[in-house]
């Protein structure tokens, strides 16, 4: 991006824009975005008209991820693409985002600094109240308090005004002003919610810094926005820093100020999700148990080229690339990398890929894709020192760790070649919603009826009064190990064509945990993904869509290897 400032209607500075994203700086006085019957310039539609101009494309669209109230200034984040809306609506809904908000609020609090928890919940007029237990005890209630945490910390004082730093846990609609009410200390300016005084003609809020992970490249992106110059002069010029107050709220995000290393890669071409992956077929030769992907290999390759997985692209391989954080010129292993999309996409990085994969003709496969900055070889995931020579920055295992048997020797490997403090992130379907054939979608019954059913519940079997039928995810077995025969092309061999087999295993977290450990990794980090499609229009697809976004699809588990 050009160093000279870009504005759009509205007074929207631009902050930064790449293909996949749009940072933008709000001034007081315009809303995020109006309602469907509202015709009000908004942040929005500016936004929008800025991307179709310059693309010069009818139909270009843009995705709001988050919203500030019309008398609040500051940092505003927007999708440009619908993979990155999933993502980074993700980010925010996990609280993996951080946003610090600078407020003048009237008074000062009881301390330096603090965290309020309460619930809050909208009158009929739109109005936020906030209690200390929910209203109500129906989840589905629409009246029900929302959680709401908030932290915050004195920056400065001056007369009858303090500056604070705040940082929100949670996002509720005005969550920060109905908060420093409470406190005692509502913000200047908000007479909605107890302010005497208004000398700017605006609420004194200003969102400051707002950090998030890349959705295309997994990188940690902070922008900052400078606080008004008029809140200073609301503190008089014998304001004075905080006591003992730190730089920063215990809880910010780590700087990162945005450059153009941050701008994602080409994208590379779609990889469908292999669930299960790398499932190793088996026999007994010589008394060794031989794994290898080979006897799927022409199979795969031509799926993937037919169509990708959205799995893949919208949720797996952002997850990864944010949990490993690497940085350009470091090594990274990519154990049972398959035709090597996550090698390849790390070295568009500037990152060194080195795929390991048991399959021969899946390493051909990812070795006619090339890459640069990317390295195959043929190895057992078993045996990995054999095959890879360290040491490197990051490890990684997409989709393949429960389909290898044992697990302990490719911990072990991963761990020998890491150097001290190195990541290993691991990814695989959730083992405790979404074993094969231990867990399926289901109904509740159909009122009057005393059992579940698989299908959806018909029109006439409507919900029992005052509750919603719910779709939910069977579980009938979990902490006892075992596996499973999968059927890849259950499509072709329903027909009479050859079936296509391979073996997942499964096992409890607990298992992964341990072997973890036992290698010498301490977890850090655990992390649950839910799918991201959406079912068609229909009676049952609202209930389908809340019960997918509410149990995870997949499980990531990062651990690093101890000093």
């Amino acid at each position: 991006m050009s160093s000279r400032a870009i504005y759009l209607p509205g007074k929207v500075r631009l902050v930064h824009e790449d293909e996949h994203v749009l940072v933008v700086d709000k001034p007081a006085g315009i809303v995020t975005a109006g309602l469907a019957h509202q015709r009000v310039p908004s942040v929005f539609d500016a936004v929008k008209t800025y991307v179709r101009d310059k693309s010069k494309r009818r139909g270009t669209r843009v995705w709001i991820i988050h919203r500030l109230d019309k008398e609040v200034s500051g940092l505003l984040v927007f999708a440009k693409t619908e993979t990155a809306f999933g993502v980074l609506k993700d980010e925010f809904r996990s609280k993996r985002a951080g946003r610090i908000y600078a407020a003048i609020v009237e008074g000062a609090p009881p301390s330096p600094e603090g965290v309020i928890q309460n619930f809050l919940w909208e009158d009929p007029k739109g109005k936020m109240h906030c209690s200390q237990t929910p209203r109500g005890s129906d989840p589905s209630d629409e009246d029900e308090g929302k959680l709401a945490v908030t932290r915050y910390r004195v920056a400065r004082r001056g007369g009858t005004r303090t500056l604070m730093d705040v940082k929100l846990d949670t996002g509720r609609k005005n969550q920060i002003r109905v908060h420093m009410a409470e406190l005692g200390c509502p913000i200047v300016g908000d007479r909605r919610y107890g302010a005497t005084s208004d000398p700017l003609d605006r609420v004194c809020l200003h969102g400051a810094s707002l950090s998030f992970s890349h959705p295309a490249t997994g990188r940690p992106l902070t922008f900052e926005s400078p606080v008004p110059g008029s809140f200073a002069g609301l503190l008089g010029r014998a304001s004075i820093p905080a006591p003992d107050a730190p730089a920063a709220p215990a809880s910010a995000p780590a700087t990162s100020p945005p450059s153009q290393q941050d701008s994602p890669p080409r994208e590379e071409p779609a990889m469908v999700s292999r669930v299960p992956d790398r499932a190793p077929r088996s026999d007994t030769r010589s008394g060794a148990r031989q794994q290898s992907w080979d006897h799927v290999a022409s199979w795969y390759e031509a799926l993937i080229e037919e169509r990708g997985s959205d799995h893949h692209e919208q949720i797996i391989l952002p997850g990864t690339l944010r949990l490993l954080s690497t940085k350009p010129g470091q090594r990274v292993l990519d154990v049972a990398c398959g035709e090597g999309v996550l090698c390849r996409r790390l070295g568009a990085l500037g990152v060194h890929a080195f795929g390991v994969d048991a399959s021969e003709r899946l390493i051909e496969a990812a070795r006619r894709a090339r890459g640069a900055r990317v390295e195959y070889a043929v190895g057992d995931a078993r045996s990995l020192a054999s095959a890879a020579r360290g040491p490197f920055d990051a490890a990684a295992c997409v989709m393949a760790l429960m389909n290898i048997e044992p697990l302990s020797p490719v911990l072990s490997g991963v761990a020998s070649l890491l150097k001290p403090g190195g990541a290993f992130v691991g990814v695989i379907l959730h083992p405790a919603f979404r074993a094969p054939g231990q867990t399926s979608w289901a109904w509740d019954p159909p009122q009057g009826a005393g059992h579940a059913t698989k299908g959806p519940p018909r029109r006439d079997q409507g919900a029992r009064p005052g509750r919603p039928v719910r779709q939910y995810r069977r579980v009938d077995g979990y902490l006892s190990p075992g596996q499973k025969e999968i059927v890849m092309n259950p499509g072709a061999a329903s027909e009479g064509r050859d079936r296509v087999v391979t073996i997942t295993y499964h096992r409890p977290v607990q298992t992964y945990v341990r072997a973890m450990a036992e290698a010498g990794l301490l977890v850090d980090a655990l992390e649950e993904w839910a799918s991201r499609r959406v079912s068609q229009p229909g009676p049952r697809a609202a209930e389908e869509n809340r019960a997918r976004q509410e149990i995870p699809m997949f499980l990531a588990i990062r651990g690093r290897k101890l000093q």
